[in-house]
């Protein structure tokens, strides 16, 4: 393949960054992952160049989410094609992520990135790949290291994209920036699809993306995307030197360890700066659960004051299932129940119209179809009763109780809010909450049962027909 003279600094600059952090080895199979758009073509047109330079296998990967119709279709169609061109084999995954997200109370964008990391770890393995390509470039970096500070980061936020992750996830891209990619595209008159969501300002990232940053460069630094990729480097040899501290400190103040237990010393803790004492709990949760999900600055201080202050006991809980009990001079750290103890649990699959019994709650669920003129005002019928607009509503429809992290956009209300706290603000008492039967039509909760339904699915003067629900005791 002939290179356009114009983009050897492009392709030189992506061989740096392979070397620099050691991303491949002679003669790896590498799996690309390719959505279509501009970054992850130009990733595999720059590793299709190089190649022959490392001896490497190519195989192109590509998942379509089932977010955006026939676009996303047609974007799998597309790198089906650019890679038969290449001569490189495909595979085109399909996933269902608004069920799964709904499955597992996911945020779309998390739910999104686990399905995806899983697809390519599958094909990763079909094929014996022992590197992951993704197309995650400077400005993403940049714009990762903003999320985190809005949010309210440690320094291992400031870390931003690493380059390789666990050996095996590799960002080739990741020294050059969106302008340069965009140009070297260009210069090779490579095609490539556009992702309109990219533009949906409704996400944080994007909100950074075409606002923050763009109004970052125009009023303050116009290299501020290289000054924050500046930043993340620093941070990263700083970070890696913590690490090594925290693991050899921590191995010293172990004194016991079990699979859902972990003790260390408090009074060892209680020595240390509290830099480091921070960073050794951090290190005692991640030991234990394997994650450091929702572990805030909020609650490694608790745990800290647990440690400093002068009681010798003491308890607190720790999110995703972690307590942690002050023992005189132990500090323990416990796999605890993340579940409130209930009696029962219900769920209940309705494909059509019917009359369905929820035994666990003596309770008949009753639902029928009327014409909307039929309807009188709803506010004259109990609150066990509720319409919806048929066509708002595809079955099959899922009833069960309720969970935590669940969420829906009350009626009349401007955006969704947490079912818990829709029940602590109806003062609805605690042991009400798990009998009340939660309504979900495509993973999504339409009806908190008794209380209120979901604004997406109200009835409105286009409303054809009603579907009416009731809720009956047996």
């Amino acid at each position: 393949m002939l290179t356009p003279r114009k983009n050897q600094d492009f392709l030189s600059a992506v061989e740096a960054a392979i070397r620099r952090f050691h991303m491949l080895d002679e003669g790896d199979t590498v799996l690309v992952g390719v959505s279509g758009g501009p970054d992850s073509v130009a990733l595999l047109h720059s590793l299709v160049i190089l190649a022959p330079r490392w001896s490497l296998r190519l195989v192109v990967a590509c998942l379509n989410h089932q977010l955006r119709g026939k676009t996303a279709d047609q974007e799998a169609a597309f790198v089906r094609r650019l890679a038969a061109g290449l001569g490189i084999r495909c595979e085109i995954g399909s996933k269902n992520v608004p069920q799964y997200v709904a499955e597992h109370r996911l945020s779309l964008q998390e739910g999104a990135r686990v399905v995806r990391y899983a697809f390519y770890d599958e094909v990763a393995d079909k094929y014996s790949a022992s590197k992951i390509a993704l197309g995650h470039h400077a400005d993403d970096n940049a714009e990762s290291i903003l999320m985190h500070l809005l949010r309210g980061t440690g320094p291992l936020g400031l870390t931003g994209i690493p380059p390789v992750r666990h050996g095996r996830i590799i960002r080739p891209l990741i020294g050059l920036t969106k302008k340069e990619i965009l140009a070297f595209l260009e210069q090779g008159g490579f095609e490539y699809v556009r992702d309109r969501s990219n533009l949906d300002t409704k996400y944080l990232r994007n909100r950074i993306r075409h606002e923050l940053l763009p109004c970052l460069e125009a009023d303050y630094n116009p290299n501020m995307v290289c000054t924050l990729n500046r930043l993340a480097l620093i941070v990263r040899d700083e970070e890696d030197f913590w690490d090594q501290e925290v693991k050899r400190t921590f191995q010293d103040l172990v004194l016991e360890q079990t699979p859902d237990r972990l003790s260390l010393s408090a009074r060892g803790l209680s020595r240390l700066h509290p830099a480091l004492s921070r960073r050794l709990i951090r290190q005692a949760v991640l030991s234990l659960k394997g994650e450091l999900k929702r572990l805030g600055h909020v609650h490694v201080e608790a745990v800290a004051r647990l440690i400093a202050g002068p009681s010798p006991s003491g308890r607190l809980d720790l999110p995703k299932g972690v307590r942690v009990v002050r023992d005189q001079d132990k500090i323990n750290f416990l796999l605890a129940p993340q579940k409130e103890n209930v009696d029962f649990e219900f769920e209940y699959d309705i494909p059509r119209i019917q009359t369905t019994f929820i035994r666990e709650i003596r309770t008949i669920l009753k639902l029928s179809v009327c014409d909307r003129h039929h309807v009188s005002s709803p506010k004259s019928y109990p609150l066990t009763t509720a319409f919806f607009d048929l066509a708002a509503v595809p079955f099959p429809l899922k009833v069960r109780n309720f969970k935590p992290g669940d969420r829906f956009k009350p009626l009349g209300m401007a955006g969704s809010q947490k079912v818990k706290t829709f029940f602590i603000n109806h003062k609805v008492p605690r042991s009400n909450r798990l009998r009340c039967p939660i309504m979900l039509s495509r993973g999504g909760i339409i009806w908190v049962g008794g209380y209120r339904i979901d604004d997406s699915v109200r009835v409105t003067e286009k409303t054809k027909k009603v579907l009416k629900a009731e809720l009956l005791p047996a």
